[in-house]
C-alpha cells in the first residue's frame, strides 16, 4: 500500500497548522503591542512620566525652584491653591493652558502644601470671589489664581508666556518663574516697595513696577507731599522724575527731601533713575551729594560700544572693584557674561569715595562703567557749543552705603543711582541677552535682605530641541527602535524551535 499521499495530505496539514497557529501569533502579538501602547500611553498621560531633555528643562521643576521652596515644606500654616477657572478636560484641549496644567500638577506631586482645583466661572461665576476680595480685575476662562485663602494673585494665561516684542509671537515658558514667585510672595512678609509720584515720573504698569512685584514686594505709589513712607517700607524708588522734589523751602508736612531721608536713616534703600532728558533737579541732587553721588549734565555717546547707530545704547561694563561689583559677581563668573545696556545715559559722579557722617561711614563705589577702552563722549546739556569731551570712562550706576553698629549689629542704608532711565525697559529685561534684569534683582536681594527669584530664567521653545551626547542619542535608539523587533523576533524564534520539535 502506498502511504506516500497519505504521509503529504498529514505533512500539508501539519503546515496548515502551524501557519494559521503562526498568524494567530502574529495577529496576538500585534494585538498585545496595540494595547500595551494604549495602556502605556495612558498611564503617561495621567501620572505624567516624561523625560525633559531640553536644555532648558522646559516642562519641569527646575532645581532653582526647589531650593527657593525648600524651607516651605515644614510650615504646616502654609496652604496654596492654584485654581484654574476652567474645567481640567476643557484646558487640555489646548496646547498652552495644558502646559500650565501639568506644570501645576507637578508642583502638586513635589510640595505637600500645593493642590490644584477647577473653577467653571461661567456656569459658576460666585465660586470665584472668595478668591478676588484683592483683586480688581474680573477673572476669564484662561485666569489662574494663585491663593492661600487670605491673599490672591489673579494671573492670565499670557502671563506664563514671553512674547517677541516685534512679531508680538510666543517664543518662551514663563510658567515655573510665575508660579514660584507667587508662591513666595504667599509665604513671605511682603515689605513695601514705594514708588515716588508727584513729578512727572513713570511708574504703574512699567517693568519696574513688575520686577517689584515679582520679588514679593507690596508695590505701591506714594505722594510725599501728603503721606509719610509706612514703618514697614523697605524700598523707595524713583523712576524718571520731569521735575524737583520739594526741599526745606516748603512746610516741613509736604518736605518731601526729609522724608526720604528720615525713611533712609530707618536703613532704608532707595533706588533713582535720571536720565539725559531728567535736567537739572537740586533739590534731589542735593539730597544724593549727602551720599556722595552727583549727575554730570551731558549725555553720553559711544560709538564703538553702543548697540544704535546714535551711539546712545551703551553696553556697559561691570566695575571689578568696590561693593558696588558685588551685584555684578555672578554675572562676571559667567563664562560668556551677558551684556548689561545703558540707553540715552547722563554719567554718574563719585563725590567722595566715603563720607562719614557721626558714628557711620558711607562707601561709593560704580556697578557699571562705560568702556574701558576710554571711547565714550560726553556731550554737554546746557551749552550746546561746548567741546565734545573724548577718552573718558564714565560711570553709568553707582551704589552708596552706609554702614552703622547699633547694640553690636550692623545695620545698613543703600541710595543706587543710575544714569538712565531705562535700565528695566522691556526690551532689556525680556530678553535673557542681557544682564539688566539680574543686576536689579541683585541690587533688590542687597538693599532688602529678600529672597529674590535671581536663578529662574524663561525657557525659550526655540531651545527644546533634544540635547543629548551622540552616545545618550544612540542608547535611545536602540531602546525606541531596537526592542520591539527583537521582541517579535524571540518570539519567532520560539516559535520556530517549538515546530521543529513536534
Amino acid at each position: 500500500m502506498n502511504r506516500k499521499p497519505q504521509n503529504e495530505k498529514i505533512s500539508r496539514r501539519r503546515r496548515l497548522k502551524f501557519g494559521a497557529l503562526a498568524v494567530s501569533l502574529t495577529v496576538v502579538v500585534i494585538a498585545l503591542v496595540v494595547i500595551v501602547n494604549a495602556v502605556f500611553t495612558a498611564l503617561v498621560t495621567k501620572n505624567r512620566w516624561y523625560v525633559d531633555m531640553t536644555r532648558e528643562k522646559l516642562y519641569g521643576i527646575s532645581q532653582a525652584s526647589l531650593d527657593l521652596l525648600e524651607d516651605l515644606r515644614g510650615n504646616s500654616d502654609l496652604h496654596i491653591k492654584i485654581v484654574f477657572c476652567s474645567y481640567e478636560d476643557q484646558l487640555k484641549t489646548e496646547y498652552y493652558s495644558n502646559m500650565v496644567l501639568n506644570l501645576a500638577r507637578m508642583y502638586e506631586e513635589e510640595f505637600n502644601f500645593i493642590s490644584v482645583e477647577f473653577i467653571d466661572i461661567i456656569n459658576h461665576p460666585e465660586a470665584v470671589r472668595q478668591y478676588m476680595a484683592t483683586s480688581v480685575s474680573a477673572p476669564k476662562t484662561t485666569s489662574v489664581i494663585i491663593t492661600d485663602g487670605h491673599q490672591s494673585r489673579l494671573l492670565e494665561l499670557k502671563s506664563f508666556y514671553t512674547f517677541d516684542s516685534d512679531s508680538g509671537s510666543v517664543f518662551a515658558f514663563n510658567g515655573e518663574y510665575r508660579i514660584t514667585v507667587s508662591i513666595l510672595q504667599m509665604a513671605g512678609d511682603n515689605p513695601i516697595a514705594y514708588f515716588v509720584e508727584g513729578h512727572g515720573e513713570e511708574n504703574t504698569g512699567t517693568v519696574l513696577w513688575s520686577l517689584m512685584e515679582d520679588a514679593g514686594f507690596d508695590v505701591r505709589t506714594i505722594d510725599l507731599t501728603k503721606e509719610t513712607p509706612d514703618e514697614s517700607a523697605r524700598l523707595m524708588v524713583v523712576n524718571a522724575p520731569k521735575y524737583d522734589f520739594l526741599g526745606d523751602s516748603g512746610e516741613e508736612k509736604v518736605n518731601e527731601i526729609k522724608k526720604i531721608d528720615n525713611f533712609l536713616d530707618r536703613r532704608g534703600g532707595l533706588m533713582v533713575f535720571l536720565d539725559a532728558t531728567s535736567g537739572e533737579l537740586p533739590e534731589l541732587e542735593a539730597l544724593l551729594s549727602e551720599w556722595g553721588i552727583g549727575f554730570e549734565q551731558k549725555k553720553i555717546i559711544d560709538y564703538e560700544n553702543s548697540l544704535s547707530v546714535d551711539g546712545t545704547e551703551l553696553v556697559a561694563e561691570y566695575a571689578t572693584e568696590g561693593t558696588g561689583s558685588s551685584m555684578t559677581t555672578k554675572l562676571r563668573g559667567l563664562e560668556s557674561s551677558p551684556k548689561a545696556i545703558v540707553r540715552n545715559a547722563k554719567p554718574v559722579v563719585i563725590l567722595n569715595d566715603t563720607v562719614s557722617m557721626g558714628s557711620s561711614s558711607r562707601e561709593i563705589t560704580p556697578i557699571l562703567t562705560t568702556s574701558g577702552s576710554r571711547t565714550a563722549q560726553g556731550l554737554s546739556l546746557t551749552d550746546p557749543d561746548a567741546a565734545v569731551e573724548t577718552e573718558q570712562i564714565y560711570n553709568l550706576m553707582a551704589v552708596s552705603i552706609d554702614g552703622q553698629y547699633i547694640e553690636n549689629e550692623a545695620h545698613y542704608a543703600y541710595v543706587l543711582a543710575a544714569g538712565t532711565s531705562s535700565f528695566a525697559d522691556d526690551k532689556y529685561i525680556g530678553s535673557r541677552a542681557y544682564g539688566n534684569r539680574d543686576i536689579i534683582f541683585s541690587a533688590i536681594r542687597t538693599f532688602s535682605r529678600k529672597t529674590v527669584p535671581l536663578d529662574l530664567d524663561f525657557k525659550v521653545f526655540e531651545s527644546t530641541s533634544l540635547t543629548v551626547t551622540r552616545r545618550q542619542a544612540n542608547t535611545w535608539t536602540v531602546l525606541c527602535t531596537a526592542f520591539l523587533p527583537l521582541a517579535v523576533s524571540a518570539v519567532g524564534v520560539w516559535v520556530y524551535v517549538r515546530r521543529k520539535n513536534l
